[in-house]
């Protein structure tokens, strides 16, 4: 498949938001997408499944086939996403874009272009998020595009593309916490019908805390694949939200002064931008007020054999991640 090009001879910005899930990537996501200067499209990795074959609601909350966005990336891409053939893109991204490829993927970093597979699905996903640029500039003005799609290998992968100029912000957050959100049972209200997912999967603290730690120092090598990478802890961006989402403006390449002035006020943001997210935490639906306030529940919610048991998986790690 022929590739298309960045706009004006430039390469494409991408801030991908990584590191494990439950970690205030949506939120994070979501008031970024406040930039006049960006544009969230949620999570890639999941285009195929739950957005082409499953049809689930984009953020906007329109059917992915329905979603006037969306709809202009695919007649952009491929002239109409009926040209590509569903059942072989899912399976080159399962091919291609997983944990155990990263050796894989690090190693065509290192020889400097990608493997037949990984060029094969690039000429996809690649297309795909170009097309997400392009659209949302006609659209909105917006250069850079977000994508919160948060594995590892993805982030690894996309920075294989020419085309794209991509930028990764590694977000964490307290891996107690993080391993008390996956216990929660939490609702997909995006889902299309009966055989869809119905709700958000839920993962024991051990799974939990040995992801959070190989996900965590995985995204800390990523400077070693000459990739930029920018470092944020969840605690510290709700201790200073507006200077936290200034820093994250200036890595990205976001114009900082394209945020409107009321989107954080103190402790509350204002959300007034539809996000065309294809998966991710409900919280990409509605809420035109957000409390940011950190959520601790885990200390007191989270059983103590399964805390202490949590913190002595993730102690090295924690300290290097200042935890």
């Amino acid at each position: 498949m022929k590739g298309i090009e960045a706009g004006s001879g430039e390469r494409q910005k991408l801030l991908f938001i990584g590191g494990l899930g439950r970690s205030g990537s949506t939120l994070i996501e979501k008031l970024l997408n406040e930039y006049n200067d960006a544009f969230a499209i949620g999570e890639s990795v999941h285009l195929w499944e739950r957005g082409l074959r499953d049809n689930e609601l984009c953020g906007c909350g329109e059917a992915f086939d329905e979603c006037p966005f969306w709809q202009q990336v695919g007649t952009e891409a491929f002239g109409r996403w009926s040209e590509i053939d569903l059942p072989t893109a899912i399976s080159l991204r399962w091919k291609v874009d997983r944990s155990r490829q990263l050796r894989a993927i690090g190693k065509a970093h290192r020889r400097g272009f990608p493997s037949d597979a990984q060029q094969e699905y690039l000429d996809l996903i690649g297309n795909v998020l170009l097309a997400a640029g392009r659209a949302a500039r006609i659209g909105t003005g917006a250069t850079v595009v977000i994508d919160s799609s948060k594995h590892l290998s993805a982030a690894a992968l996309y920075a294989l593309d020419p085309r794209l100029d991509v930028r990764v912000l590694h977000l964490l957050r307290d891996p107690r916490g993080v391993a008390y959100s996956w216990t929660k049972a939490i609702s997909r209200p995006e889902a299309a019908s009966a055989a869809t997912m119905k709700s958000m999967p839920r993962y024991n603290p051990v799974r939990t805390a040995g992801r959070w730690v190989t996900d965590n120092l995985g995204f800390a090598r990523l400077t070693k694949l000459e990739i930029p990478v920018f470092r944020l802890r969840y605690e510290d961006f709700l201790d200073a939200p507006l200077e936290s989402l200034t820093a994250i403006a200036e890595f990205a390449g976001i114009d900082a002064d394209s945020l409107p002035s009321n989107v954080v006020d103190g402790r509350t943001a204002h959300v007034s931008t539809p996000m065309h997210s294809v998966a991710g935490n409900p919280l990409r639906f509605g809420a035109s007020k957000v409390t940011l306030k950190l959520d601790d529940a885990w200390r007191e919610k989270l059983p103590a054999p399964q805390r202490l048991l949590v913190s002595a998986i993730t102690a090295p790690a924690r300290g290097r991640f200042g935890y």
